[in-house]
């Protein structure tokens, strides 16, 4: 059986872009381009770029994504992102001239 080492290889430049990819172990990333084909695992965290609300054990995590981070977020994932990161990732496209 071939593999897609292309697209992988695509993929894992993108998720190397986190600035906490080496640390991270969630299944379900917003820079993952190929999210389409995982699913969220039982107990499993959601990203902090992610969460909508802090929950008490989440007071120190940080909830934006650095602008270098938003910029590489694949337009199919943006749904996953918080509303703070959701509107900062439309006025970074809306600067670039993209979508």
């Amino acid at each position: 059986m071939k593999t897609n080492t292309n697209q992988e290889d695509k993929v894992i430049e993108n998720l190397r872009k986190c600035p906490r990819f080496n640390w991270c172990s969630i299944n379900v990333c917003p820079l993952d381009l190929e999210t389409n084909l995982r699913s969220k695992l039982p107990g499993e965290k959601d990203c902090p770029f992610a969460i909508k609300k802090r929950a008490k054990g989440q007071k120190g995590i940080k909830l934006l994504a650095p602008l270098y981070v938003l910029k590489v977020i694949p337009e199919s994932n943006i749904k996953m992102l918080n509303n703070g990161n959701l509107k900062r990732w439309h006025g970074l496209h809306k600067k670039d001239g993209n979508k």
